[in-house]
């Protein structure tokens, strides 16, 4: 039987296979991993009055989660690449958990800082990791759609975490503890507890998938093999290459500028929408839930349109476009429902383009070289989540108001956007190279 055309029942059920195994699991993983990031946001609601913390203070402490990431992220995955998916993502949830849990017990901006710093540096790894592990079970053609599936956990943890963090606070007095307390305590443990599974549950390689059967995992290591070989000999399979590669650098610094913009909202909308809406803390995270909902569709739908083209620039130059016009609208707007549905043009543009844009690094980079690739694009655009809710804090307390912070962000993104459409030469490059 051929590889390159199998059975289709063959290559069907047998991804069919690895979907069903992996991308529901990892899907949990990162929905609790989205929480424990951005949560914080919804315990501002609470906390920043509770603690005297000014807008600068809280847009700091958000964004220096970033600082941590980013000096971890790269000998993070490294590590990943060394000693296996498995165990590395157990060790990766469990620390992540512990410092979540930690954060219900800070009494100071010197505290919040320090463990919003400690909680991204354990939780460097992660993501690129998964996308790296992912590169290990999916063939090129397949890619995207499968890191978006596994990425639909953002707006996912969106429409899960937005009514129960606005719940969670409606907890506040119960056992001597405040509302945002209850929120990291309950919100922190699961991590933990699913840290252990990922011992039990994850295999490392498709060669010991014991879950396949012999012709199906026959088929899918012959698959990714062949495409391994096609690009090992294109280019040097050397850790420095890839970090030096021209097209990993312009793809962080596309997603850096995309990213101020993204976690400047993520940290932001509850009281944005809260300042928009005077709605309750549950009410905003209903509305927060039912934006996140409506992103999920269009996630999909932009990550299938990409692989069945096989295009993925302007499948990300589009998105981020559409980002870049909800900060517009957002600051323009003086009615509260046009500037609410502004609002939730941000995550709809930026998620939808994660699918294609993580899918660019695989089509150039295996091995370590790919681990490395992926964790420095991750790296650089993280610096992106610190200045997002840093300028918003510090733009906030200086103009009363959102107004200039979200022009600047809406820049970014357009930015972003125009170098995104530069990768068509490269895509065009590796089409006709491979």
């Amino acid at each position: 039987m051929s590889v390159s055309s199998p059975n289709p029942d063959v290559a069907t059920i047998t991804l069919r296979k690895v979907t069903l195994r992996l991308i529901p699991f990892l899907f949990l993983l990162y929905i609790v991993a989205w929480l424990d990031r951005v949560n914080v946001g919804f315990a501002a609601l609470q906390m920043n009055s509770k603690l005297g913390f000014s807008s600068a203070a809280f847009g700091f402490g958000s964004g220096v989660f970033f600082l941590g990431y980013c000096l971890c992220e790269v000998p993070s995955n490294l590590i990943l690449h060394r000693v296996g998916a498995r165990r590395w993502i157990a060790r990766i949830m469990m620390s992540w958990g512990t410092i979540s849990v930690a954060m219900m017990f800070i009494r100071s901006t010197s505290a919040f800082y320090t463990l919003r710093f400690l909680l991204g540096a354990a939780e460097a790894g992660f993501f690129p990791g998964v996308v790296y592990y992912l590169s290990h079970w999916y063939p090129e053609a397949q890619r995207a759609r499968a890191i978006a599936a596994f990425m639909t956990a953002v707006p996912v943890s969106g429409v899960i975490g937005g009514p129960l963090s606005g719940a969670l606070l409606k907890l506040n007095g119960v056992f001597g503890l405040a509302g945002w307390q209850w929120l990291f305590l309950v919100e922190g443990v699961p991590a933990i507890l699913l840290g252990a599974i990922v011992l039990v549950y994850l295999t490392e390689r498709p060669e010991v998938a014991g879950w396949l059967a012999p012709l199906e995992r026959d088929w899918l290591v012959k698959k990714l093999a062949d495409e391994r070989v096609g690009r090992d000999t294109a280019q040097a399979s050397a850790i420095t290459a890839a970090l030096t590669n021209p097209t990993i650098w312009q793809l962080g610094i596309i997603f850096l500028l995309a990213a101020v913009g993204f976690y400047g909202y993520s940290f932001w909308a509850p009281l944005v929408i809260q300042s928009l809406t005077k709605s309750s803390d549950l009410g905003v995270g209903l509305i927060l839930g039912a934006i996140s909902a409506v992103t999920i569709s269009f996630m999909v739908f932009n990550s299938a349109h990409s692989d069945r083209t096989r295009e993925r620039p302007l499948h990300v130059a589009i998105p981020l476009l559409i980002s870049g016009a909800g900060f517009f609208g957002c600051a323009l707007f003086r009615q509260p429902i046009w500037a609410l549905f502004s609002l939730a043009l941000v995550p709809i543009g930026h998620c939808s383009a994660y699918g294609p844009f993580y899918s660019v690094p695989m089509r150039f980079l295996t091995g370590a070289p790919a681990a490395a690739g992926i964790a420095l694009v991750v790296t650089i655009a993280n610096v992106g989540g610190f200045v997002g809710p840093t300028v918003i804090g510090v733009m906030k307390d200086r103009f009363e108001g959102y107004g200039p912070a979200f022009f600047l962000l809406a820049a970014c993104a357009i930015v972003a956007a125009l170098l995104a459409l530069r990768l068509r030469r490269v895509s065009a490059l590796q089409t006709s190279s491979s």
